[in-house]
C-alpha cells in the first residue's frame, strides 16, 4: 500500500476548520512540510481551503486534478489554488516539500494575484526559494523569530511571483470519444502517431476529433501530443532512463529532433530539464 505523504491536508468538510492543525492564519500565513520518501508515495484525491505548492529538489512529482495531469521534474513546483481537488504522488525516492499558504494574507492578495494564481500552474523553483522553504519546514516559527519569519514570507512571495513559468500539464477532455483517443495515445505514446490513425480507432473522422481538441482543450492535437510525450519523458527520466533511449522509445528518429521538441516547450534541452542535478544520464547516441 502506498504511504501517505501529507495526510494532514486530506480534508473535505470546511466546517472541520482544517487549517487549525497547521496554525495557518494572517500572522502565520505560510507553513511548509518536508517528507523523506523511500519509495513511491501517493495521496488520494482531496481539497483544502488553502493554497499549496509542492515540489522535490531531486525527485519527480505528479499532481492530478479532474481536468489536468501535471508531471514535473526536480526543482519545479506545481501550484494548487485553494479549493481545487487534487491527488499527488512522488514517483521515486526523494524529499518532497509541501508549502501551505493561507488564502487571505498580506503576502498573497490583490486582483493580479487572484487572476494569475487562481489556476494550477507550474514554475521553476529557485535555489533561494528552495532554501527558504527548507528552513520553514525544518524550524519552528519561534526558533526562526517573528521578524525573520516575516521577512522570509516576503521573500517566498517575491520568489513565487517572479518564478519562471513552465508550460507543463496534460489536459484531459470530457468527451468520451476524445477521452478514449487520448487514453489510447497515452498507453502507447509515439511521435509518429497521427491523428487520422487514432480517429479511426475511436470511430470518428479526423476533422471531428480535431474540432473537439480545439473546443474542449483549446489546443491542437499536435500541441497536446507534445505535452503527452514530454510527460512520458519526465516519467522515464524518473527511472533514470538516458535521454537517447527516451527519444528512441518515443519514436524520434534522432536525438536532436527530441531535443528540439523539449527545448521548444520548456526552454531547456532534455538533459538540463529532465535531470537537473542528476548526473547519471549518459545520453548515449541513438542507433543509426
Amino acid at each position: 500500500m502506498a504511504k501517505s505523504i501529507e495526510n494532514q491536508s486530506i480534508r473535505h468538510d470546511p466546517s472541520m476548520e482544517p487549517m487549525t492543525h497547521l496554525g495557518l492564519n494572517e500572522q502565520t500565513p505560510i507553513r511548509a512540510i518536508a517528507k523523506q520518501v523511500v519509495e513511491r508515495a501517493d495521496v488520494e484525491l482531496h481539497h483544502h481551503p488553502w493554497g499549496q505548492m509542492v515540489f522535490s529538489d531531486t525527485g519527480v512529482v505528479q499532481v492530478k486534478t479532474p481536468q489536468v495531469a501535471y508531471l514535473v521534474p526536480p526543482q519545479h513546483a506545481v501550484w494548487i489554488p485553494p479549493g481545487v481537488a487534487h491527488d499527488s504522488s512522488l514517483l521515486e525516492k526523494a524529499e518532497i516539500f509541501s508549502v501551505y499558504m493561507f488564502q487571505t494574507n498580506c503576502y498573497f492578495h490583490g486582483e493580479t494575484w487572484r487572476k494569475e494564481w487562481g489556476v494550477c500552474r507550474c514554475f521553476q523553483v529557485s535555489t533561494l526559494l528552495s532554501e527558504l522553504v527548507r528552513r520553514i519546514a525544518t524550524q519552528t516559527t519561534e526558533k526562526i523569530g517573528e521578524q525573520t519569519y516575516s521577512a522570509m514570507c516576503t521573500l517566498i512571495s517575491s520568489e513565487v511571483r517572479q518564478a519562471k513559468k513552465v508550460a507543463l500539464g496534460l489536459p484531459m477532455p470530457e468527451d468520451k470519444r476524445l477521452r478514449h483517443l487520448c487514453d489510447l495515445f497515452i498507453q502507447s505514446p509515439l511521435q509518429t502517431t497521427t491523428l487520422s490513425a487514432l480517429a479511426g480507432q475511436v470511430g470518428a473522422s479526423e476533422s471531428t476529433v480535431a474540432r473537439l481538441f480545439r473546443q474542449e482543450l483549446q489546443m491542437t492535437f499536435r500541441q497536446w501530443k507534445h505535452q503527452a510525450l514530454l510527460s512520458k519523458a519526465i516519467d522515464m527520466a524518473a527511472m533514470r532512463v538516458p535521454t537517447g533511449i527516451i527519444a528512441q522509445e518515443l519514436g524520434y528518429a534522432t536525438h536532436s529532433a527530441f531535443s528540439y521538441m523539449v527545448t521548444s516547450l520548456v526552454g531547456k534541452p532534455p538533459k538540463a530539464f529532465l535531470y537537473q542535478d542528476k548526473n547519471d544520464d549518459s545520453t548515449p547516441k541513438m542507433n543509426k
